[in-house]
């Protein structure tokens, strides 16, 4: 099977800059196949060069070992299964990396043999604190040739570029973190500098879903950086790439009952005496508004982890609606809690019969089961959690998609929606988002569609010739 012409343009980037790269490819368009690629113009250069990959769990098998035998003929293995003779392509998840024991063997197996690296979704290094990171970031010259590849690289800020952009070209954007971020960036809420730090006051912890202090950057700081990275940086967006159906964003607005009203409000006011008068920290913040999230779909955890039900769920008699308006065709349906996943079963299996659905979360006791009766048109409804669904899959038998619920999450979002909207579909994709009007659910996709804003003001800026010096060498 031949390549795309921006796959092809992509490994000619790579050679360009003797293999070490980023591939800021959408989700979809054959990050996999291209890093693949890559290799093999460096193995044929250097006969005995093998590769690492480091990529999510999920990706170990079904991504990366069904291309690696599809597309080549190199021996393969995740990194736990190897005996004896080290294959041509080793593959190993950031967690199974970074771990105490198996760290120790996976530099002696760089020391004893030359590897070039592919970090596939790479804004795993997006935190400069993480273990991943630093981990990461002092083996960089172990391998002569480093790709990095994501759809979302910078899902929060363009402050998640520091370690992925070093791991490329070290140093690059600075030795520092700190130092970085001291250049580009300034701390300020809505426009005004932050002078010291203070406690919240009520108001302003209700302000909470919205706002806060955070690190900013001007256009003209913006420009600058990406003139920075771009000649090490390859984006391809998909619009440009395929001729794919178009994507159709419908929102339902869901009237809360009297009952889960009345609950939402004590939850709110519960939780801002509760934060109140302490320095509120955006973990904090995001753990007690978890509450309210719950609230919108009808239930509330207690203390002991049960779910309480707050009478009869609104989202639900929404959800109910919006399947039957589908008719018989597949749908995904998408949480964040196992309530959800439990209360939507059991709609569907009432309605339809417990055969028309599966599952796809965290205690889904046969993952790849699961996978193929929905690909396989064997069931009708998937119930997923992004985390567990939203990197490596393909569902193009599939062209509609509900989102029951909301995280912060940017980078599991965009994942999610890609799932159906692919190489493959010929349909139009349908995305319909279940939002409880009034409540914390519009304030989640307020920041989703804002963080979705800044992908296209980046990739607009990287896609015209950048100008001007970066303000380190100004």
């Amino acid at each position: 099977m031949s390549l795309y012409r921006h796959q092809k343009e992509a490994v000619e980037f790579a050679i360009r800059n003797r293999g070490c790269c980023a591939l800021f490819h959408d989700p979809g368009l054959g990050k996999t196949r291209t890093g693949l690629e890559v290799f093999r113009y460096y193995r044929g250069k250097h006969p005995g060069l093998r590769l690492l990959v480091v990529c999510p769990l999920s990706l170990v098998n079904s991504a990366w070992g069904v291309d690696i035998k599809k597309f080549t003929d190199f021996t393969y293995a995740p990194f736990k299964e190897i005996k004896g003779e080290v294959p041509d392509i080793v593959v190993i998840n950031y967690e199974c990396l970074i771990s105490k024991n198996n760290l120790p063997l996976v530099e002696s197996l760089i020391w004893k043999h030359r590897f070039m690296c592919i970090l596939d979704e790479s804004s795993r290094l997006k935190n400069n604190k993480s273990v991943t990171t630093k981990t990461l970031l002092e083996l960089t010259g172990c391998f002569p040739y480093r790709l990095i590849a994501s759809g979302t690289p910078m899902p929060n800020s363009e402050l998640e570029l520091w370690g992925q952009m070093n791991f490329v070209q070290p140093e690059l954007l600075h030795k520092s973190f700190y130092a970085f971020r001291n250049t580009y960036f300034h701390l300020e809420r809505n426009g005004i500098m932050r002078q010291g730090s203070r406690y919240m006051s009520k108001d302003e912890i209700r302000e909470i879903f919205s706002q806060g202090w955070k690190y900013d950057i001007t256009d003209e700081n913006r420009e600058l950086l990406m003139a920075e990275i771009k000649p090490y940086t390859h984006w391809v967006k998909k619009e440009e790439a395929l001729d794919l159906p178009e994507k159709i964003d419908e929102t339902r607005e869901v009237t809360l009952s009297a009952q889960e009203r009345k609950a939402y409000k004590e939850m709110e006011d519960l939780l801002i005496t509760e934060i109140e008068g302490v320095e509120v920290t955006a973990q904090i913040a995001l753990t007690k508004l978890m509450k309210l999230r719950q609230v919108t779909a009808g239930f509330l955890y207690s203390a002991t982890g049960a779910a309480l039900q707050i009478g009869t769920s609104s989202k639900i008699k929404e959800l109910d609606e919006v399947l039957e308006e589908l008719g018989n065709q597949p749908v995904i349906i998408w949480v964040q809690f196992h309530h959800e996943v439990h209360a939507i079963q059991k709609l569907i299996s009432e309605k339809y019969g417990a055969v028309r659905v599966t599952t796809l979360y965290s205690d889904t006791p046969d993952r790849d089961e699961s996978i193929n009766k929905f690909k396989n048109n064997e069931v009708r409804y998937l119930i997923a959690h992004p985390r567990s669904a939203a990197h490596g899959l393909t569902f193009v038998n599939c062209s509609a998609m509900v989102f029951f619920s909301l995280d912060y999450s940017y980078e599991a979002h965009a994942q999610a929606r890609d799932r159906i909207h692919r190489i493959g579909q010929n349909k139009s994709c349908l995305y319909v988002y279940l939002v409880a009007k009034d409540s914390i659910d519009e304030e989640l996709l307020k920041v989703l569609q804002r963080k979705q804003s800044l992908q296209d003001v980046v990739y607009g800026i990287v896609r015209k010739k950048a100008k001007g010096k970066s303000p380190r060498n100004a």
